[in-house]
Formats: structure tokens, sequence, C-alpha cells
């Protein structure tokens, strides 16, 4: 399904024309980082505060997760006017490379934006909100970030899918409809007093690296994102691009 050394040489190019998304990536992951530590950091772990607060919390939270896999490269950008996936598609198969190096490139940029976006995001997440919190532990923030990842891959396999498999106008429409859903989480949250983002660090807290949420939120992922991987490499490959 994948081939990693032809792939490669996909990446560095991809990485060659686009080093401008890892200015964009450091940007936004920075923001996001600097407004969910002030949220901590203020009145995010104090189950008292307002609804508000706690809402806007989840919302940013669930919203970040599946971002943190997404390359904000120029192609990426221009999604929202052209079928910009469906050229590079039709790109690729002028040149005399497998599928499977497609893909193993799409694999390796995937977690290289998920491990820089999240070391940006949640390190600066920490030095300003949740390093203030006493109750928490190194393990335990680690538990909480592999659990957010995780449920994040859930959502970013379905990324993976409608990239490679829709064009960009039914892209574009799932995308809205994942972001109403969680959209409608919060708010469910909000009347239903989850605090969804607090009850996560409060068992991140006290599970650490054992902490079962952690662990299904990781196999779930992983094992969604291998299935629109697998999805991808049996019927891509004969999609019509016309």
């Amino acid at each position: 399904m994948f081939d990693f050394k032809k792939g490669w040489l996909i990446t560095k190019r991809e990485l060659s024309l686009n080093w401008t998304m890892f200015i964009w990536s450091t940007i936004f992951m920075l923001y996001m980082g600097g407004v969910i530590g002030f949220l901590y950091f203020t009145q995010g772990y104090v189950q008292e505060e307002s609804r508000i607060t706690h809402t806007l919390l989840d919302f940013i939270l669930l919203l970040i997760a599946p971002l943190l896999g997404i390359d904000y490269s120029r192609r990426a950008f221009r999604l929202w006017q052209e079928d910009s996936y469906r050229k590079q598609m039709q790109y690729y198969r002028t040149l005399p490379i497998p599928f499977a190096a497609v893909l193993g490139s799409r694999l390796q940029i995937l977690l290289m934006s998920l491990i820089y976006n999240s070391i940006l995001v949640f390190t600066l997440t920490y030095v300003i909100g949740i390093r203030t919190i006493p109750e928490v532990t190194f393990s335990g923030y680690l538990a909480f970030v592999l659990t957010t990842i995780g449920f994040g891959l859930l959502l970013t396999a379905l990324y993976i899918y409608w990239e490679y498999m829709v064009n960009y106008k039914r892209y574009v429409f799932w995308s809205s409809i994942s972001t109403i859903l969680i959209v409608a989480i919060t708010i469910t949250s909000m009347n239903m007093g989850w605090n969804i983002a607090n009850r996560m660090l409060a068992l991140s807290i006290r599970d650490g690296l054992a902490s079962p949420l952690m662990w299904i939120g990781l196999i779930a992922g992983i094992a969604a994102l291998t299935l629109s991987f697998t999805i991808v490499s049996r019927k891509a490959k004969t999609r019509d691009l016309l």
C-alpha cells in the first residue's frame, strides 16, 4: 500500500515547492495554542466558571484536533476555489511512479505536519496555561495530548478519503458538515454541562499513560486512518479524473 522510498522523492518536491506551509502552520498553531493556554490559565479548568468559556474551549479543542495533521500548503488553500487535489492526481498519473509512492508521500507529509503542529500548539498551551494547574504531571499532560491527537485522527481519516475520492465541491461540503457537527457537539456539551476539554484533562491527569480514553482514541484513530488509506489504495487508482 505504501512505497516510502519512492514516496520520499515526492515529499521532497512538495516541501521545496510549498515550504511556506510551515510559516502558515507556525502562525496558526501558535495562535491556537495561545488561545487554549490562555483559557486554561484564566478559568478554563475551574468547573464553576462561565459555560461560555468552557464551550469556547471545547470548540477550539475539537476544531484543532483534526487540523493537526493538515499541511497548510498553497494547494490546500486553493481547494476552496478549484479542484487542486484532482489536478495533482492527474499530474501524478503522468509520472512513471506507482500509486503506492503517492500514498507513501501523503502519509509522510501527514506525519510531519502532525508532529510539527502538535509540538507547537501543545507546547504553547502548556507554557501559558496548563503548567499553572497544580495537579498536572508530565505523563498526565502527555496522555491529554495523545488523546486529542487520537480522536483528531478519526476526522483526518475522513479528510484523506475525501481528498482522493471526491471532487472539491463535495470535499468542501463534507468539511463544512464536519465543522457543523463540531459546533453541535459543543452546544450539546454546554447544555449538558459536559465540559469535554476539562473532563479529558481530568481523566488524563488521573490515569496518566494508562488512560483508557487515550488508548481508545489512539487505536480508533490509527484504525480509521489505516482503513481510509486502504480504501483509497484500492479505488483511487481507477477514479475518473475528467
